[in-house]
């Protein structure tokens, strides 16, 4: 899971729009998102991209 959430980050930083708006990246997202402690970078990409409040 640390993997994926620091590749979602470096993505993010790379190319924000293809992480935010794809399909794909959202539902990797969620799922890294789920993962307990949540990494702080994807907790901030979930709340951007509006899967979590």
């Amino acid at each position: 899971m640390r993997g994926a959430a620091r590749s979602l980050v470096d993505a993010d930083s790379v190319a924000p729009a293809e992480v935010r708006c794809r399909a794909s990246a959202r539902t990797v997202i969620a799922e890294v998102a789920r993962a307990h402690p949540t990494p702080a970078g994807v907790a901030r990409l979930a709340t951007l991209v509006g899967l979590t409040r």
